[in-house]
């Protein structure tokens, strides 16, 4: 095995003995003599060798499956799964293979149809229909299907971890606009003056969202198409130098050759990171502001339920983050970024109290100006942790006791003796539970 694939795998292994996220997912064990504890499949066996299928998921990031053999005189032992769970863990990891396939055939099967623009100076633009949301967007035909069908995927979710209570709701329309300068153009059409990149709208029932993703996706393919060049230009290189010198150049100008590949490589692979980091922005941005949409239209609605902006936001940034892999849902993990910031808040004295958490308004959510940031941050980040304790940790998201705690606020109830109802602590009890618990996650 070359090395550096050899320092990849020793990598890969080594992540994966510290995984510690499972969920409900059984695996076969293998424990190697070195002490490592590797979880997977086991795929096949010979006398001499382990055919292994390596599972590695981590908490806030998709499964990572790679396929290794591992020789009997390495393994102290195995623990193997039953034939049911076995036959359920080949199950998930064919729908992770078929995964991207399936996104791809459904964007292909959509229905799109061609649409009038609000600004119909910005050209045409496509609409799709679903049973809860009207998408409509300027931008590129494939970003506007994958769109849709992550955002039928997410709709779904929404479902499943929080069920509708109302059946009387509306699609709400999507309004995905395909530049920020556009965006902050429509904005200011309509007196808006906002910072964020998208919005729900509660009177309107719409979400605006703004991105540049297809001008980054524009110019990433376009220097793809310098590289592609380049490389070419290279392979000719080297063969006319192999020409001239008989079949051996010498080493010094192959070395270059190689170094001047593997910098195009690189460039390609950072390329690539790059537009996969905005594509996952937007979606993270469109499923918070759809969580929105989606409680005030099927779970709470305004005319009947109060849901306090802490809890609003908080569910928001939780489902904002969320994995759909497999067929199922992952948003039970805690978010890296946020929680290290929060955890830092609490050693230097500036965490927000949850008297003031529960008593916000909506002044403290929106930013309309660049010194709007950091006290926005403050409400935002507390009211994400304090939604994450109170969904996976006292497990109250989906309950009666919510049910009634959103009613009572639309009553009139005093927003820290409601909570104080809900959870059925005095508050300063429970903040200081709550404050434990956060400070020893992660």
């Amino acid at each position: 095995m070359p090395w550096a694939a050899a320092w990849v795998l020793l990598g890969l292994l080594t992540a994966l003995s510290q995984a510690q996220e499972s969920g409900d997912w059984h695996f076969d064990v293998l424990q190697l003599k070195n002490g490592k504890k590797i979880q997977g499949l086991i795929l096949e066996e010979t006398p001499t060798d382990i055919h292994f299928a390596c599972i590695l998921r981590n908490p806030g990031e998709r499964t990572v499956v790679f396929f290794t053999t591992f020789q009997r005189d390495e393994i102290q032992d195995m623990v193997r799964l039953d034939a049911s769970d076995r036959e359920t863990l080949q199950a998930r990891l064919r729908s992770l293979e078929t995964g991207a396939r399936e996104e791809t055939r459904r964007m292909g099967q959509l229905e799109l149809k061609a649409a009038p623009w609000v600004q119909p100076s910005n050209g045409p633009a496509w609409s799709y229909r679903s049973t809860s949301f009207i998408l409509l967007s300027n931008a590129s035909e494939d970003i506007v299907r994958r769109a849709a069908v992550r955002l039928e995927q997410m709709d779904q979710a929404y479902t499943r971890f929080l069920p509708p209570r109302h059946q009387g709701g509306h699609p709400t329309t999507i309004l995905l606009v395909r530049s920020l300068a556009e965006y902050h153009a429509l904005l200011r059409k309509e007196g808006r003056d906002l910072l964020n990149p998208a919005f729900f709208d509660a009177a309107h029932n719409r979400i605006v969202c703004g991105s540049d993703l297809q001008h980054l996706g524009d110019e990433l393919e376009q220097a793809r198409r310098q590289n592609q060049q380049a490389l070419r230009d290279l392979n000719q290189e080297e063969t006319e130098l192999r020409r001239l010198y008989q079949g051996r150049p010498p080493a010094t100008l192959a070395n270059r050759l190689d170094q001047d590949r593997q910098k195009i490589l690189q460039a390609e692979d950072n390329n690539q990171a790059l537009f996969q980091a905005a594509t996952r922005k937007l979606f993270q941005v469109l499923y918070h502001e759809a969580f929105h949409a989606y409680l005030a239209n099927f779970v709470y609605p305004p005319a009947e339920d109060r849901v306090p902006l802490w809890l609003n936001e908080g569910l928001a940034q939780i489902f904002e983050t969320a994995i759909l892999e497999a067929g199922e849902l992952r948003i039970g993990h805690p978010d890296k970024q946020r929680l290290t910031r929060l955890q830092t808040d609490f050693r230097k004295g500036e965490s927000l109290s949850l008297d003031e958490l529960l008593r916000a308004g909506s002044d403290k959510f929106v930013v309309a100006h660049a010194s709007d940031r950091q006290v926005s941050d403050r409400y935002y980040l507390t009211s994400w942790a304090l939604a994450f304790y109170l969904t996976f940790d006292r497990k109250l998201v989906g309950t009666p006791a919510l049910d009634q705690y959103v009613h009572r606020l639309k009553s009139g109830a005093d927003p820290r003796k409601a909570f104080e109802k809900l959870v059925g602590q005095p508050l300063p009890e429970f903040e200081k539970a709550f404050l434990e618990r956060m400070k020893d996650e992660g």
